[in-house]
């Protein structure tokens, strides 16, 4: 979803200085829906361009062929209070965290986006009982996440979290509709073209050699 606004810059430049350090500081502008979660945003982010992906599609990887008076919707508030809502249970408060940043360390030129393995571990939250989050199996998570998104790269069919989701933590505001629409594919690009397909699952096989190596060396 986009929605047009004209006469604003899409990002207000904010330069700070202490007198010997400076640093420049891009202010995005918001516009929440109702008094949900969900925000439209001068700009789109990090993972709504998505971050270098090949293999990641739907609404948020095309936000960045919009024109700049277009502002994409952003769910990054939602996300981040899903993340609290399972800080909160989860024995080790960090591990769901670790895990995510393991990926995002290996991901480096396999065409995988942070915003689509932040969508694989959001899934997994939700399929893995959060007692067996535990420091003592990381390991298991780890390969239990990769193994998540192989299901999904052979299904070629990755589900948006937020969107079409009715099983959100009531703490989590959506506007009404929104839990009853059908879940944008992630993947559904993959399943038009062979040759995306291919290279996705060659792209997983490398992950899970690194995976193998990072863990066979501690």
């Amino acid at each position: 979803m986009a929605l047009g606004v004209s006469a604003l810059p899409p990002v207000l430049p904010i330069p700070l200085s202490d007198g010997k350090e400076s640093l420049r500081v891009e202010l995005l502008l918001g516009v929440r829906q109702g008094d949900s979660d969900i925000f439209v945003v001068s700009q789109p982010s990090e993972a709504q361009r998505g971050s270098s992906s090949t293999f990641g599609s739907g609404p948020s990887a095309r936000a960045n062929t919009m024109a700049s008076t277009e502002w994409p919707e952003s769910y990054a508030v939602a996300e981040a209070k899903f993340f609290r809502h399972v800080a909160r249970q989860v024995p080790c408060e960090s591990l769901h965290l670790k895990c995510l940043q393991v990926f995002t360390c290996i991901l480096r030129g396999t065409g995988f986006s942070s915003s689509v393995w932040k969508t694989v571990v959001m899934h997994v939250l939700t399929r893995v009982p959060l007692s067996h989050w535990r420091r003592e199996e990381f390991a298991q998570r780890l390969w239990g996440i990769l193994a998540y998104l192989g299901r999904c790269l052979q299904l070629k069919r990755l589900e948006h979290f937020v969107l079409g989701n009715d099983r959100l933590p009531a703490e989590i505001s959506l506007p009404p509709a929104m839990p009853k629409v059908e879940p944008p594919n992630l993947f559904e690009h993959l399943a038009r073209d062979a040759a995306a397909h291919r290279e996705a699952m060659q792209a997983y096989g490398q992950l899970r050699f690194r995976l193998w190596v990072l863990l066979s060396g501690q």
